[in-house]
C-alpha cells in the first residue's frame, strides 16, 4: 500500500534538510506561506538547523545574505511560490555577484495547476536567470525517494560553493495535502562531501615578481583576518604597495604593520604625483575598487602590465585595461607566491610611496578636524571610535566612498562589510543584521545614507525578534549626495533638484523613535564618541542620526584631493 501524499512529501522535505545539516549548513531563513508548508516544518524540526522568521521576503534574502557573509557557510532561504520568490531576486543578484553561498528554495504549485490561473502561480523555472550558479527544478516530493532528496540537497550545497562561491536555486512543486502527518520520520544516511583544497598555480604571477616598481590593489572582498595576513606578507615579499579598499579590511589589523597599506588611493591617483610615479605592474585583487580615482588613472596614466586576479571568473575590468587574468583566490594566490620567494629590500619606489601616503594622510586628517562635523568626520572617526574586532557594515552611494576617502590605517582589528557585487542600496539594515547576528558577541555597526536606511525598512521586523547588537549611523543629507559628484549636477538646462537629488522630506528622527530604537542626534565629534561609545555596549538595535549637508559634503571631497596635490608638488 503507497503512502499518503503528505506524508510522503514530508519524509522527502525531512530528508533534504537532513542532508544540508549534515553537510555544514547551519541556519535557515523562512518567509511564511501556505504552498512552503512542508519546507518551513520539515526545516525547523531538522536538528543542527537554525530558523529565523522574516515577514517581507526581500528583507529576509539580505539578512540571509548577510549571515553568510559573516559565517562563509552556505544559508537556506525558503519561500512560497508566486511574487514572494520574485521579492528574492536582488539579494540573489548581490549573492551571485559578490560570490556569496546561499541556497534559495522556493516552493511552486506542481505541474497540473500551472498555466491554469491557479493563484500565487507564476513561471518559477530558471526565475532568477544566469544570476545562479546552478538551478534545479526538483521533482513533486510525492513522486520522488528519500534518497533522492539526499542526493539533490548534497549536489546543490557543492554547487554553493564550488567552483566559485554562490546562489543555487531549487525550484520544489508540492501538492495537497501540504500538512505534515504524526509518522516518525525515518532517518537515511547522509551523503559525505569531500572538502578538496583549492590548487594554486603561482606561474602565472611569478613572471612580474622581478619588477620593483609594482602595486598590489585589493579591491572589496569576502575575506577574513587570514586572508588578509596573506596579502600583507605578499606586499612584504615584492616590496610593493598595498593600496587598499576599505571594504577589503585590508585598512585595519595587525597586518598593517607588516607592510605598506595605502588608504589614500583616491586621492594619490589623482595627483599629478602619480604621473611621475608609474607602476610597471598592477596586481589587481577582488571586486573593482569603489575609488573613481583609481578608474581615472587606469585612463589617463595607465600601466603596461595589469594583472587582475579573481576567483569568481567575473575579472572586473570596466576600463578595459586589463593584460593578464588568473583565476584564484587573491589570499591562496598570495600564499603560493609567499612560499617560494624571499623577501625583497625596501627600495624607493616603496619609500616614495610611503611618503605620499604619510603626506596624502596628514592632509586629511588636518582638514577634517578643520572643517564642519559631516559625513566626512564620521568616516573617519567610526574606525577610532569602534571597539577592537567589530563589524562594520557600509552602505553603497556616498557612505562607501567617504570611506575610501577619509578612512586611515590602523592597527585595530576591523571586519568591513559592503554588498559591492551589485552596488545596490537594497537591503542594508537586513544584510546588516544577518551580519551581526553572524558574528555573536561582536559589536556590529551600520554606515549608511538616508535613502538606503528608508529603502529598507522592513528590515526591523526582524530585528527584535534576533535580537542582534547593531547600532545604526545613518548620514542624513534629506535625498543622497551621489548625483551631487556627477557632471550633471553643474548643467544648466538640467533641473538637477527635481531629477537627481530626491529629496524625502521625512523625519528619521521621529521615524527611528516610531520603532522603538533609541535615537541619538550628535551635533560635533565629542557627541557622536558618546553615542558611538553608549549605542555598542546596549547590546539591542539603536539608530545615530546625522545631519548633514550634501553640498558640504562635495566640497570636503574636491579639497581633500586639491589639498594633497598641492602637498605632494
Amino acid at each position: 500500500m503507497n503512502e499518503p501524499v503528505s506524508e510522503t512529501s514530508y519524509n522527502w522535505c525531512r530528508s533534504l534538510f537532513y542532508q544540508f545539516a549534515a553537510s555544514g549548513v547551519g541556519h535557515v531563513a523562512i518567509s511564511p506561506g501556505s504552498r512552503s508548508t512542508p519546507l518551513a516544518v520539515a526545516a525547523d524540526s531538522t536538528e543542527g538547523l537554525e530558523t529565523s522568521m522574516h515577514i517581507d521576503e526581500r528583507s529576509g534574502s539580505y539578512f540571509a545574505l548577510g549571515l553568510a557573509k559573516a559565517t562563509s557557510k552556505p544559508v537556506i532561504l525558503i519561500c512560497t511560490s508566486g511574487t514572494a520568490a520574485a521579492n528574492y531576486f536582488p539579494a540573489v543578484v548581490e549573492a551571485f555577484y559578490s560570490g556569496v553561498p546561499l541556497i534559495v528554495i522556493t516552493a511552486d504549485r506542481p505541474p497540473e495547476l500551472q498555466n491554469r490561473g491557479a493563484p500565487q502561480t507564476i513561471d518559477q523555472i530558471e526565475l532568477y536567470g544566469k544570476h545562479v550558479r546552478s538551478f534545479f527544478q526538483s521533482e513533486v516530493p510525492s513522486d520522488s525517494t528519500q534518497n533522492e532528496a539526499l542526493l539533490l540537497a548534497s549536489e546543490a550545497f557543492k554547487q554553493s560553493l564550488k567552483p566559485s562561491p554562490g546562489p543555487v536555486h531549487i525550484n520544489c512543486p508540492l501538492r495537497e495535502p501540504l500538512e505534515p502527518s504524526n509518522t516518525p520520520f525515518p532517518k537515511v544516511a547522509a551523503i559525505e562531501i569531500s572538502d578538496k583544497e583549492e590548487k594554486v598555480n603561482a606561474s602565472d604571477l611569478e613572471r612580474f615578481i622581478e619588477y620593483e616598481k609594482g602595486l598590489i590593489v585589493v579591491g572589496p572582498l569576502n575575506a577574513d583576518f587570514s586572508a588578509c595576513g596573506k596579502i600583507a606578507e605578499l606586499g612584504n615579499t615584492t616590496g610593493w604597495p598595498i593600496v587598499a579598499d576599505p571594504a577589503s579590511s585590508m585598512r585595519n589589523g595587525s597586518h598593517t604593520t607588516n607592510c605598506l597599506i595605502v588608504s589614500t588611493g583616491e586621492h594619490l591617483f589623482r595627483s599629478s604625483w602619480v604621473k611621475d610615479h608609474k607602476p610597471d605592474v598592477i596586481v589587481q585583487m577582488g571586486k573593482m575598487p569603489t575609488s573613481k580615482g583609481y578608474k581615472l588613472f587606469l585612463n589617463d596614466v595607465g600601466c603596461e602590465n595589469i594583472v587582475c586576479v579573481d576567483n569568481l571568473g567575473f575579472f572586473p575590468d570596466p576600463e578595459n585595461v586589463v593584460t593578464h587574468r588568473i583565476q584564484a583566490s587573491p589570499s591562496s594566490l598570495a600564499e603560493a607566491i609567499t612560499n617560494i620567494h624571499s623577501i625583497k629590500e625596501q627600495t624607493n619606489w616603496n619609500k616614495d610611496w610611503e611618503k605620499a601616503e604619510k603626506i596624502a594622510s596628514k592632509v586629511t586628517k588636518e582638514l577634517i578636524e578643520s572643517s564642519i562635523f559631516d559625513e566626512a568626520s564620521v568616516a573617519r572617526y567610526l574606525g577610532e571610535e569602534l571597539p577592537d574586532g567589530s563589524c562594520l557594515v557600509v552602505s553603497n552611494s556616498m557612505p562607501i566612498r567617504d570611506l575610501d576617502a577619509f578612512l586611515p590605517v590602523t592597527t585595530k582589528t576591523l571586519k568591513i562589510f559592503s554588498n559591492r557585487g551589485a552596488n545596490g542600496i537594497d537591503g542594508v539594515i537586513s544584510t546588516a543584521a544577518g551580519i551581526s547576528k553572524g558574528s555573536p558577541g561582536v559589536p556590529t555597526v551600520l554606515f549608511t545614507g538616508d535613502l538606503a536606511f528608508l529603502h529598507d525598512l522592513s528590515g526591523f521586523t526582524a530585528l527584535k525578534r534576533i535580537g542582534v547588537n547593531l547600532t545604526i549611523v545613518v548620514v542624513d543629507n534629506n535625498g543622497g549626495g551621489i548625483f551631487s559628484f556627477l557632471p550633471i549636477a553643474d548643467a544648466e538646462a538640467v533641473d538637477f533638484q527635481k531629477l537627481f537629488h530626491t529629496p524625502h522630506g521625512l523625519d528619521i528622527e521621529t521615524i527611528g523613535s516610531t520603532l522603538g530604537v533609541k535615537v541619538f542626534k550628535p551635533e560635533n565629534l565629542k557627541d557622536f564618541s558618546t553615542a558611538v561609545n553608549e549605542s555598542v555596549k546596549m547590546n539591542e538595535t539603536n539608530l545615530i542620526h546625522v545631519a548633514t549637508d550634501a553640498e558640504t559634503n562635495v566640497s570636503t571631497h574636491k579639497l581633500t584631493t586639491a589639498n594633497v596635490n598641492e602637498a605632494l608638488r
